[in-house]
């Protein structure tokens, strides 16, 4: 009977070693671009640390858990397979998010299939502590600058110090501050969040007083973000923008990050202290646990199991080759459409203002100054255009900005209808020096007009699932806003010719 459970024991053990393997060769290329992320972006170098410290804390319930108790657990294999799909969409589409947040999620999903039901309740933080590898976080930067703005706002109010404030721009009588994304606050509160996180999984023990501490992680920064930029902002005022400009409000804003998270921890440790004085004792501490429901099957179920998780893996190799296989057939670079606009007097280059968009990697862009054939009023628009073959460079990516935010800011933004019965989209952009510029956008894919980013991107992936062209193009224009009514008719007029271009070509 020992050798029997021995030999089991053999066999979960290396299926332990199959399953982690499959993980790493599986999600090699996303784990590639995540390191990537955590090391050029500052936002994410604590990343690094996270699947050490996720390590180190199963470690160190090493005495507490029955190892000899681990049993197979079948209740994660849907949310396995559903992480795997999510994982081949992020790669046929080039997601990254859905990349990350599949093979980090992914990791600890299989830990519990591996371990069962018991033993990974009791891991269940370190478990989910993985999940903050995932370099999520930067799509929160536009509303954290418009908080910050909001909030400074308001402080410098409480002062009597003149103060205009234009979009992200905020002026006083010495010079002008702007609410740049490195100002959101967003290292902060992410780097809080996850030592909140950690922190009260170490020192506190009620579960209420954890939520306390958790969400007090994610106000906190964000209120001592706007405090910084209120002292900036005092502190230019005080010193005639001597001071707290340029470099050295940089380092003025390390200096506070650093007292932030001093302050947090001070607070972490105030909490501690009244939660000790409501617990009678150590043992009333403890958090029942719950709930579990465990799969005790060992000896000649496990032969069973391990054919059962080859079959899992086959299936998935298919998926990856088949992926593989749509990948390639995709590679072949559709024929350019005939953007054949019908704009006349082309001037390259914005004759109007400043207003800049950056596309990157794109593989041809227009970006002119002219007028539309068949208005009878001679109105000048400026126009840019962004075709992406699919060979290099992404249509749809965080990386393309539709405009110069050193320069801009956003307004207001609304939904437009067009003649045609088509859409586009309308952003309001606003300058430090007050003027104001409209500029409608949308996307056009294999004859679709988008004004959705989020459905573009997924229609782009199911067009190189079925291997078939999801190359587009990004239009924006802007006209004089005094006539918005002939804008709008010019902006449906190279809708209907991009649309057209487009369908011309099948």
């Amino acid at each position: 009977m020992v050798m029997v459970e021995s030999k089991s024991n053999t066999k979960l053990w290396g299926l332990g070693l199959v399953l982690f393997c499959f993980w790493l060769g599986f999600s090699l290329q996303g784990l590639v671009s995540a390191v990537k992320i955590w090391y050029i972006s500052e936002i994410f170098n604590h990343c690094f640390f996270v699947i050490p410290v996720s390590i180190y804390l199963i470690w160190e319930k090493r005495n507490e858990v029955d190892w000899l108790n681990r049993s197979l657990s079948f209740y994660a294999l849907p949310l396995i397979v559903l992480q795997v799909l999510l994982y081949l969409v992020g790669i046929a589409g080039d997601i990254q998010l859905f990349q990350h947040a599949a093979l980090f999620a992914l990791l600890p999903t299989l830990i519990w299939f591996y371990l069962g039901n018991k033993i990974t309740y009791q891991l269940i933080f370190p478990l989910y502590f993985m999940l903050f590898a995932i370099p999520f976080g930067e799509e929160f930067i536009p509303f954290l600058q418009e908080i910050t703005a909001d909030l400074s706002v308001i402080m410098v109010s409480w002062t009597g110090i003149p103060l205009y404030r234009s979009g992200l721009f905020l002026e006083i009588p010495q010079g002008r501050f702007l609410v740049a994304e490195a100002c959101s606050g967003v290292s902060f509160l992410i780097a809080s969040v996850v030592l909140g996180n950690l922190y009260s999984y170490m020192n506190l023990k009620l579960k209420r007083t954890r939520i306390f501490f958790v969400l007090l992680s994610i106000l906190f920064p964000i209120i001592a973000n706007a405090i910084r930029v209120f002292g900036i902002i005092v502190i230019g005022y005080a010193s005639d923008m001597e001071h707290a400009v340029g470099a050295d409000h940089l380092i003025y804003g390390w200096f506070f990050f650093a007292f932030v998270i001093v302050c947090l921890l001070g607070i972490g440790e105030l909490v501690r202290r009244f939660e000790a004085k409501r617990l009678p004792s150590s043992a009333t501490a403890q958090i029942p646990a719950t709930g579990n429901i465990d799969n005790n099957s060992h000896g000649e179920k496990s032969t069973l199991t391990i054919a059962k998780m080859s079959i899992v893996l086959l299936i998935l190799v298919l998926g990856i080759v088949k992926t593989q296989a749509l990948n390639s057939a995709s590679q072949n670079t559709p024929p350019y459409p005939i953007f054949d606009l019908p704009i006349s007097s082309v001037s390259e280059g914005n004759r109007l203002g400043t207003w800049q968009p950056e596309f990157q990697k794109a593989s041809y862009t227009e970006f002119n100054t002219g007028l539309m054939k068949g208005i009878a009023e001679e109105q000048q628009i400026v126009y840019f255009l962004a075709y992406y073959d699919g060979s290099d460079g992404e249509l749809i990516s965080a990386q393309n900005k539709i405009f110069g935010e050193k320069r801009w800011s956003l307004a207001g933004r609304q939904k437009v209808g067009l003649d045609s019965g088509n859409s586009a989209n309308q952003i309001t952009l606003r300058s430090g020096n007050g003027s104001r510029i409209k500029v409608n956008y949308f996307y056009v894919i294999d004859g679709l007009l988008f004004t959705d980013n989020k459905k573009a991107k997924l229609y782009q992936v199911w067009l190189k699932l079925q291997g078939k062209p999801y190359d587009g193009v990004f239009f924006a224009m802007s006209g004089d806003s005094s006539d918005e009514k002939s804008t709008l008719k010019e902006l449906d007029m190279a809708a209907t010719a991009l649309v057209s271009a487009f369908n011309q070509r099948k």
